[in-house]
């Protein structure tokens, strides 16, 4: 499931970053957006870097034998130029961090509500006895106030130390010539103009032209997105030939993972490629979140009507009773927001990332998965021989020709006899085994392991002569000796494996079952449809061929001398090889076109490849009859596009971007941010960065790059794109429970604001004390309010489009909900309980009209009130008022009882979302039904509240109204579901 990403605790994510510090650009935005723009090098020829770096001195025969830059020059440019380091962010100072926490518009206005308290208690020290209630409602604001302050600091603080991000890319040494020898510095003293030699498994220290290399390959994913280590080059490539897809030019970061070179610096620090995907992601203006705006918004929108309520109020109060008064405020909830856009990044995300053989095919025979077995041995055991010809040779040359291994194999002793090597398939079939080496050729051993064991087979073997792959030949040689001829000569077998349509150029047979077959036209069309089939399925086709000769016995095999046979082979067959999508993304992906949430897939691989896998997870579809809602678009052609060929293209539902560049994933973001769409970008390494921080929200895959977990606002730890479905339905679930929790809890402030209003406007005894507030407040609605945010999703959350970002989480229909229609039932029902204990005692209501206004009877505290005959001393009086706010307390409190059974579904009914459903509101309402028992019945408790027991018939009066609360929402939802469209209806729609 999805999990937080440490930076977005929950505090942080309920109050927001609030304090949001603009940091300065380290140079021109777009300059640092056009990361290949100023690279021209890849194009230059040897002698031209030998003439542009006439300081280095470098040997073009012989790199390694280059002078290098004197230590004296290289101690003058790293002065001049600074280290090669990468920018880093101001650190926010914990005085700063701990101030963010407190610059909080709801912050603000509640510490002004502790001011006001305050105030009136100090002035009421005057007056004997003193009311300690105005202290204790400030004290407890307060306190609540730094509470939470202080705890989201601690979680922010440690967010912020547990980030790292790029510098775990660098290496700390690295290898440079200098004054004619070779010698280890810090990779920090690096300047322009070095000659450093780059070898296996040690990291790229800088953007580097390679002068000179043996069978180097550089694993660029965190880069350019390639998932396959890249073998590179010295020679020079065409103009037209970018950056990225240069491979004479090793980057910033990159981890050599074979072969060795010797390569002259042409880029440090922040002007590498990944220093400037890292000034793309630290030098965004750090942008309040949409949470933060609804907040503020929120705020906004309720606070001022409150202030002014609470100021017509004190005008009315002034021109009537000619004194002044206070009013409370009430914080509220916060805002989710919704997803509409999801572009994510292919390889890790919605693949494994792991290579995988899923098919092989011999002559006129398509294998799905591991091949059958044609015999068993009785002792259930396999073997090489157990599998038919030209099976049996096709699972061997993807063994033995194949420089990949398995980690810390041991030994095993095992029998020989006729080359049948026997292993326990049913102790072996399973086992997933670390390997060494390059992922298409772990693959195929994987793929062998699993049928045979793959390290015996090998031992059976003996191989004399190998030419490594490269991209130029494309192709793996092995050869293996069979065995020694009386005649000083010996058997040999030749195995290459490599690219299929360059292999079966040089075979003139195929192998057979019955042996083998001329390689004619039809056979070579055999094999393109096999090549046409795999490769529209975005597999990648790897091709076997063999050849067993005869040659001198101590023969030194060359390929300069070509004494080993390069054409008449035989074609054994294929492997097609992919990158698995996760079992789990074709349903994810179904579960967001039915949600109405447009996935892109953002990819650097090539579009065939890319189109093959969105096919197979159900990106992209051709239904007949249905208008096409997808598209292709190349990465070259995405900063060509205009705005409207943009909004042409962001109108397809689903789209497909390959061979992207970071800047490009950031255009992608930009655009369609610049739509008013919300997006969630996906991704896992460096590239994605930039894209992901500017994203609305930023996924980071947990075993993705740190640079990209630092971008993100939420880290998926099991990697899986399901998740974040998941984390959209739960998104959307938060979204549906913080507008049930404000249901459920705004309608109760409208009884609270009457109470003062009957004592302001109408001068009747007030309906609530300060603390019976805040009893209510920061009590028995507490308990509800946890279990409105635990309450399941209704059936059809999936079923919705997004929410349209212009709605306001506080719509028009929220407001006349809980103020005109159940804000009104509860009020009426907390008036007519406290009407109730007045009647009860005989006081008729117009006696106790303007009765507590300053000077009558009932507000002196030292004279009687007399009313239908009765008179009542002050200390009766006091008695009834504490009753009389008890009942209205008693009012809210009842009356939420049965509000909170219909606030829990938007649309549904009650009994068909499930009355017992969620448990927590069964502890909620006891532990509020127990909590207003106290409040109201417990001497000592109640008396500090300012209340008192209430008549039973008081209980009635608000389980009458809380029914008729309740029906009402049935009502309602019902006509909802049934006539949503109707206008009437609509009114009523929260």
């Amino acid at each position: 499931m999805a999990k937080t990403h440490e930076s977005e605790s929950l505090i942080k994510k309920v109050l927001g970053k609030i304090f949001n510090r603009k940091p300065k650009p380290g140079g021109s935005d777009e300059e640092a957006r056009n990361l290949s723009a100023s690279y021209t090098e890849h194009t230059w020829q040897i002698d031209i870097i030998k003439a542009q770096y006439e300081s280095s001195r470098i040997n073009i025969q012989n790199p390694s034998q280059s002078h290098g830059l004197t230590t004296l020059e290289a101690i003058a440019l790293l002065e001049k130029n600074g280290p090669n380091a990468l920018p880093k962010a101001k650190e926010v100072t914990n005085f700063e961090l701990l101030g963010r926490q407190f610059l909080n518009v709801l912050w603000g206005l509640l510490l002004a509500a502790a001011i006001l308290s305050l105030i009136a208690f100090i002035q009421g020290t005057n007056t004997k006895p003193i009311i300690f209630s105005d202290l204790w409602v400030a004290i407890i604001i307060i306190v609540m106030i730094f509470g939470f302050c202080f705890v989201a600091f601690y979680q922010e603080r440690k967010a912020i130390k547990a980030v790292s991000g790029f510098k775990n890319l660098l290496p700390e040494v690295s290898w440079v010539i200098r004054d004619g020898k070779e010698t280890s510095v810090a990779a920090s003293e690096l300047v322009v103009g070095d000659i450093i030699r780059i070898k296996n498994g040690t990291r790229v220290p800088a953007d580097a032209r390679i002068l000179q290399c043996a069978q180097l390959k550089l694993e660029t994913s965190a880069i350019t997105g390639e998932a396959e280590p890249i073998e590179h080059i010295k020679e020079a490539v065409p103009e037209t030939v970018n950056i990225f897809e240069a491979k004479n030019v090793g980057f910033n970061g990159s981890l050599c993972v074979d072969g060795e070179a010797y390569a002259v610096v042409i880029r440090t620090g922040a002007n590498t490629i990944i220093g400037k995907i890292a000034s793309l992601t630290t030098n965004q203006n750090e942008k309040p979140s949409r949470l933060q705006a609804q907040i503020k918004k929120f705020v906004k929108l309720l606070g001022l009507p409150a202030c002014t309520l609470g100021l017509i109020i004190f005008i009315i109060g002034g021109f009537v009773h000619k004194w002044h008064g206070w009013i409370g405020m009430l914080s509220r909830s916060f805002l989710a927001c919704a997803i509409g856009m999801v572009p994510c990044d292919k390889t890790g995300t919605l693949t494994k990332n792991i290579m995988t053989v899923t098919n092989l095919w011999t002559h006129n025979d398509f294998i799905a998965g591991l091949p059958n077995l044609s015999m068993k041995n009785v002792l259930g055991k396999a073997s090489l021989d157990d599998f038919e010809s030209p099976i049996s040779d096709v699972l061997m040359c993807m063994s033995v020709c194949n420089a990949a291994k398995f980690e810390g194999e041991e030994a095993i002793e095992i029998g020989q006899k006729n080359g049948k090597f026997m292993i326990d398939m049913e102790n072996n079939n399973n086992v997933e085994r670390k390997t060494i080496g390059q992922p298409s050729e772990a693959a195929m051993i994987k793929y062998v392991d699993r049928v045979m064991d793959v390290d015996l087979l090998r031992k059976g073997y003996n191989v004399v002569f190998e030419i490594p792959f490269n991209s130029k030949r494309k192709w793996h040689l092995m050869i293996i000796k069979n065995k020694d001829l009386k005649d000083g000569n010996a058997e040999y077998k030749l195995l290459m494996k490599g690219a299929s349509e360059i292999l079966i150029e040089k075979c003139s047979t195929i192998l057979t079952k019955d042996g083998e077959i001329s390689l004619n036209t039809e056979e070579r069309n055999a094999f393109q449809n096999a090549y046409d089939t795999f490769g529209s399925e975005g597999r990648r086709v790897i091709g076997f061929v063999s050849k067993t000769f005869t040659a001198p016995s101590n023969i030194a095999f060359a390929l300069e001398a070509e004494n080993f046979p390069l054409k008449e082979l035989t074609f054994l067959g294929v492997c097609a090889i992919m990158d698995p999508p996760r079992d789990e993304t074709a349903g994810a992906i179904r579960n967001c076109k039915t949600a109405g949430i447009k996935v892109f897939m953002v990819t650097g691989d090539h579009h065939l490849t890319a189109n093959a896998i969105a096919r197979q997870i159900g990106l992209i579809e051709d239904i007949p009859g249905k208008k096409k809602d997808w598209d292709t678009i190349h990465g070259e052609a995405i900063s060509h596009l205009t705005d409207e060929e943009w909004s042409r293209l962001l109108s397809h539902d689903y789209l497909v971007f390959a061979r992207t560049t970071p800047e490009q994933k950031l255009l992608i973001v930009e655009q369609c941010q610049k739509r008013k769409e919300i997006i969630a970008m996906t991704g896992d390494g460096v590239n994605d960065s930039p894209a992901l921080k500017k994203s609305d929200i930023g996924i980071a895959m947990g075993s993705g790059s740190d640079v990209a977990k630092q971008a993100a606002d939420i880290v998926l730890m099991d990697d899986n794109f399901a998740s974040i479905v998941k984390g959209v339905e739960e998104g959307r679930l938060m979204f549906d429970n913080i507008k049930k929790l404000l249901v459920y809890t705004m309608p109760h402030c409208f009884p609270q604001v009457w109470s003062i209003v009957l004592y302001y406007c109408f001068g009747m005894p007030i309906g609530l004390s300060a603390l019976q507030i805040l009893s209510i407040d920061l009590g028995t609605e507490i308990a509800p309010g946890v279990a409105m945010c635990k309450e399941p999703a209704e059936g059809d959350i999936m079923c919705r489009p997004p929410r349209d970002r212009k709605k306001n989480l506080v719509s028009k229909g929220l407001l006349s909900y809980a103020y005109l229609y159940t804000g009104q039932f509860l009020s009426i029902g907390c008036i007519l309980s406290y009407f109730c204990v007045f009647w009860h005692h005989g006081i008729s209501l117009s006696d106790l009209w303007m009765s507590a206004v300053p000077g009558k009877s009932w507000s002196d505290g030292n004279t009687t009130f007399h009313s239908n005959g009765k008179t009542f001393l002050p200390d009766e009086q006091d008695y009834i008022g504490r009753q009389a706010m008890s009942a209205w307390q008693l009012g809210i409190v009842f009356g939420q009882f049965f509000h909170i059974w219909s606030a829990r579904t938007l649309r549904q009914s009650i009994f068909t979302h499930g009355v017992f459903k969620n448990p927590w509101t069964i502890g909620a309402v006891i532990i509020e039904l127990i909590l207003i028992g106290i409040f109201v019945y417990v001497p000592g408790i109640n008396l500090f509240l300012s209340g008192a027991p209430v008549p039973a018939e008081c209980w009635g009066v608000v389980a009458a109204m809380g029914i008729i609360i309740f029906a009402y929402n049935e009502v309602r939802k019902f006509f909802i579901r049934r006539s949503p469209k109707n206008r009437i209806v609509r009114m009523f729609k929260i």
